[in-house]
């Protein structure tokens, strides 16, 4: 099948993840049944109907989940055009959508670490397994994807950090505190103790010993983060939105943060620099006798 060969060119020469390809699957069917609806198919497919389909994404879809779904188009006909699959590629030249620049959002640094103070200690499994997930998405400021990927054995204690493989299956190692490594031996013994299994495909797992779903993780950190209200959204990722800021705002240095976030570029990572002006407005406000 010649979209099979396209996803075993992404896992295999490309090195994506499997949730990306799966977001790849998944934008790639969309226009198949698009395609179906007007009686055409991939390779039949013209510069109009390719527009025709963005616009009738844009009902319900936001401009940066339509610039993705786009960049899986362009990507299966630049390969399949490369492979002679087809003879043109009708996504060619269709710029992407504008997005509305927004700040990124994050946790209000008091607010959050007296969430993380009020956790309690727990025998239960559950528990203890959902309290060092939040603590360690915002003590490594690592990406969901990356967390559920994680291993026993990519904690080291002596060095008292953990390796992490991001995108495009770079490395990199990410320090944490000694306090930490007392949590996660805790965790990993209550975990043990709960399940008669000699080995875990990954550190984090669910009530049958297997590895989490992305959904229930995100499930975790929404009820943790209810009880925060400096922030509208309640997700993985406001967590390492927060790791950033929190950084930058303590005088952390932008290449530094750049390496801990697995940023490929500093542009990534320079965002964060416009909520630390905004707060250094604020403080320059309440400060400042002519402000």
């Amino acid at each position: 099948m010649i979209t099979q060969s396209f996803y075993n060119y992404l896992q295999f020469e490309k090195r994506y993840s499997l949730l990306t390809i799966q977001y790849y699957q998944k934008d790639l069917a969309q226009f198949a049944l698009f395609l179906e609806s007007i009686q055409k198919q991939f390779f039949t497919a013209s510069v109009r109907d390719v527009r025709m389909w963005l616009a009738s994404l844009s009902k319900e879809h936001a401009p940066s989940s339509i610039n993705r779904k786009m960049s899986s188009l362009k990507s299966f006909y630049k390969f399949a055009l490369k492979n002679n699959l087809c003879e043109s590629n009708p996504a060619k030249g269709i710029s992407s959508l504008k997005k509305p620049q927004r700040n990124p959002q994050f946790v209000a640094q008091p607010e959050l670490l007296d969430l993380l103070n009020q956790f309690p200690d727990s025998d239960d499994y559950i528990m203890a397994r959902d309290i060092l997930i939040v603590e360690l998405l915002y003590a490594t400021g690592m990406r969901r994807a990356e967390l559920l990927q994680l291993k026993d054995i990519d904690f080291d204690e002596t060095s008292k950090s953990v390796k992490v493989l991001g995108k495009g299956k770079k490395e990199r190692k990410i320090p944490l505190q000694n306090l930490f490594f007392t949590k996660l031996n805790s965790y990993i013994e209550k975990r043990n103790k709960a399940f008669e299994m000699e080995r875990f495909e990954t550190l984090f797992v669910n009530t049958k010993g297997k590895p989490l779903a992305p959904k229930l993780v995100y499930n975790i950190v929404h009820k943790v983060l209810a009880h925060c209200w400096s922030v509208d959204k309640k997700s993985p990722h406001v967590l390492r939105h927060s790791f950033a800021t929190h950084l930058l705002n303590q005088g952390a240095d932008l290449n530094a943060i750049k390496e801990l976030l697995g940023h490929s570029s500093l542009a990534a990572t320079q965002v964060y620099t416009h909520n630390s002006i905004e707060r250094l407005k604020e403080v320059h406000k309440q400060a400042h006798p002519k402000a």
